[in-house]
């Protein structure tokens, strides 16, 4: 049972040092580039509207624990 328990508290704890390390991930909609290119006018383009135009969302457990928002 120990070992279970040791295994158990290295895991949350290497997932919330990702958390600091890494707390977001690429925005799906734009996959990442933040903008969006016209269909028609291939030049024309606009910000994402999911993430902002950031082109990052913040991951489940960073917005749970409030860890690295800077919006």
């Amino acid at each position: 049972m120990l070992p279970l328990v040791i295994i158990a508290v290295l895991i949350v704890a290497g997932y919330l040092v990702s958390l600091r390390v890494h707390p977001y991930s690429r925005c799906r909609v734009c996959k990442g580039g933040g903008r969006h290119w016209g269909s028609v006018y291939k030049y024309a383009q606009r910000p994402c509207r999911s993430c902002g135009g950031s082109g990052r969302h913040d991951r489940l457990g960073a917005r749970i624990l409030r860890i690295g928002q800077d919006r």
